[in-house]
């Protein structure tokens, strides 16, 4: 039977014992070969194949891994063009997520329902939008790449979806009662000087654990943000602002400026009174907030410190919600819309590169705030009635 079936097969597919079908022919002395279970989908295939070799239009797919590739991505498309924390984002995020299940197979070799089950993993194991996101972000750059250079001959990553995750969170502000309960209860915290930082310049967590004494104005009562401080599997590094608009002087408020007095002086005492202990780490020895050895601050020191102090309040305030280092921020901007600021003022406080990212903070005002506006025209509609 068998014999029968491959009798009558087209020239140069024969039946495997595996149940496959295969496809050979010869294009200018070189053998291409094909498989497939369906013996229409694989002479799809084999004519798609000989157009595209008498056009030129083929290129031979490498045998390198997703692995090889991706650090070749990264040296060669990413260094030279993104920022070193892009890299280092890049970096951890497929050392951490695509690495394990794909970094061995070789690149051409990778099927959209594979990348589909990784989404579709992540999701059931509870990693937030951003993480999958960010996953999707890198296979799809090294991906294009890929193709661009005629690595491959198809791009699977398109070919996969997103699952449906749920909305965003609304973002957290402090109400002017909560921040006032958090500044008394931070009070006695090491770190107490950098939210009163953050709740009075609306600056970013990364800025302000950046911050260095040269850029601390007292005389003109000016902060400088020159840049950001990044940690990863390297260790901590200077990098420079998120964007351009990014580089900018902020105002300090009075108590800023009492605020940086008390810990340049409460730094200098720190540097006699552990002495030989007090190690900065290379090219990062002027920060001004620093552990009380001197090292420069992970990213994740600040929202636990935040948590510790939340964590009191609940004691006596149980509706007290917890929040995160950049909810200050979003709460500094809240109190400048209170008071009036204008637009496009907070937008240069704030760093953003576009004003429609400042007035998408107006939009999610605090509720009486939006009352008291909306009052200001009340008497327009009084007037109309009486008239």
């Amino acid at each position: 039977m068998a014999e029968a079936k491959q009798k009558k097969l087209p020239k140069g597919i024969t039946l495997r014992a595996d149940g496959l079908y295969m496809g050979r022919f010869s294009y200018y002395g070189e053998r291409h070969t094909l498989y497939d279970k369906d013996l229409k989908v694989l002479m799809k295939k084999m004519d798609d194949l000989r157009y595209e070799l008498e056009h030129g239009l083929y290129a031979k797919e490498s045998v390198i891994t997703v692995n090889d590739w991706f650090h070749t991505w990264i040296k060669e498309y990413k260094k030279p063009t993104v920022k070193q924390g892009t890299v280092g984002v890049y970096e951890d995020t497929f050392d951490s997520y695509i690495k394990e299940p794909f970094g061995k197979k070789k690149l051409k070799d990778l099927r959209p329902e594979q990348i589909q089950n990784l989404y579709n993993t992540l999701y059931s194991q509870g990693f937030s939008r951003n993480t999958i996101e960010l996953v999707s972000v890198v296979l799809s750059g090294m991906y294009k790449q890929a193709y661009k250079n005629q690595k491959i001959r198809m791009n699977p990553v398109p070919l996969a979806t997103l699952p449906k995750m749920s909305e965003r969170q609304e973002r957290r502000v402090l109400s002017k009662e909560e921040q006032e309960i958090f500044i008394q209860a931070s009070k006695n915290h090491k770190y107490y000087y950098t939210f009163e930082l953050a709740l009075s310049t609306g600056m970013r967590s990364g800025e302000i654990r950046g911050l260095e004494w040269k850029d601390i104005d007292f005389q003109n009562k000016i902060i400088h943000v020159q840049g950001t401080l990044v940690q990863n599997k390297y260790g901590f590094y200077k990098d420079s602002p998120k964007t351009q608009s990014s580089y900018r002087d902020i105002p300090m408020l009075d108590n800023v400026y009492t605020l940086l007095k008390e810990r340049k002086k409460e730094q200098a005492e720190h540097k006699m009174l552990f002495a030989s202990e007090w190690k900065p780490h290379e090219g990062l020895e002027n920060l001004v907030v620093t552990t009380n050895t001197g090292r420069p601050l992970g990213k994740a020191y600040l929202n636990n410190a935040i948590d510790t102090i939340t964590r009191k309040i609940q004691k006596t305030r149980p509706d007290f919600k917890e929040f995160s280092i950049h909810s200050m921020r979003h709460t500094f901007a809240t109190r400048c819309i209170e008071n009036s600021m204008e637009p496009q003022v907070l937008k240069a406080i704030l760093g953003h590169s576009k004003l429609s990212m400042t007035m998408d903070l107006y939009a999610h005002v605090l509720p009486d705030t939006k009352s008291m506006e909306i009052q200001k025209i009340a008497g327009l509609f009084q007037t109309q009635r009486v008239s």
